[in-house]
């Protein structure tokens, strides 16, 4: 029976884990490829200018990226012998995952929703709002929430043993939590800095980790799965 229990906790974190490599992927192709794209922020009315509903699909994937991140953390939590630790990197993605979650409900329900009935008495809240706007409030949401979320791997890295891929897999576990709380400290003092060349940088580097840490995860179930059977 336990067994059994521990081959549904490991397909969920797979789960989860093929979730946050569509999430990692899509949105770094679409900030690449997807057209039209936004100018540098202006003005609220130039981005209404600027604005097509195409723009928020990177969002969507988004959805993708804190879901799985969650049912991750969910998975290593029931799957640990000591809980205490990952208990926490639990509790810590979970607020990380809900501050992302209403970030992304606001760039795909609210702002076309304000866009499409756009005055200038709505300048205000697309400024606070959009994320096309790098002093904006959905940008500090960014940031704290997917720090959360990495503090939440950091403390889930207990999971994994210290050798082989397992150990691998606890290295970027760890090194997921500082980049990303790096960044949202960084965010405190200067905001704006998510749109500049170091901004653009630091989340090239944050894509590339979050890619390969789940897929290394996927593979330390996979071989965790099949030694039940053993």
């Amino acid at each position: 029976m336990k067994e059994n229990l521990h081959r549904t906790e490991y397909s969920l974190g797979i789960m989860g884990a093929v979730l946050i490599l569509l999430g990692t992927i899509f949105p770094t192709l679409f900030a690449i490829f997807l057209r039209p794209k936004q100018p540098p922020w202006e003005s609220a009315a130039v981005f209404v200018q600027h604005y097509d509903v195409i723009q928020s699909l990177p969002f969507y994937f988004g959805y993708f990226l804190v879901g799985g991140s969650l049912m991750l953390l969910v998975a290593v939590y029931l799957c640990s012998k000591s809980s205490s630790l990952p208990l926490a990197g639990l509790m810590f993605g979970s607020v990380g995952s809900a501050i992302v979650a209403i970030n992304y409900i606001i760039q795909t329900t609210y702002i076309p929703a304000v866009v499409s009935a756009y005055t200038p008495n709505d300048a205000v809240m697309l400024q606070a709002m959009s994320m096309a706007n790098p002093m904006s409030l959905a940008w500090a949401f960014e940031m704290w929430g997917y720090g959360f979320i990495g503090l939440g791997t950091w403390f889930a890295a207990s999971f994994f043993n210290s050798t082989g891929i397992e150990g691998f897999a606890k290295v970027l576990f760890i090194l997921n939590g500082i980049l990303s709380l790096i960044g949202a400290v960084w965010s405190a003092f200067d905001l704006g800095w998510v749109l500049t060349p170091p901004g653009y940088i630091s989340f090239a580097l944050w894509n590339v980790l979050y890619f390969v840490l789940a897929a290394v995860t996927i593979r330390v179930f996979l071989k965790r799965k099949r030694s039940l059977n053993t």
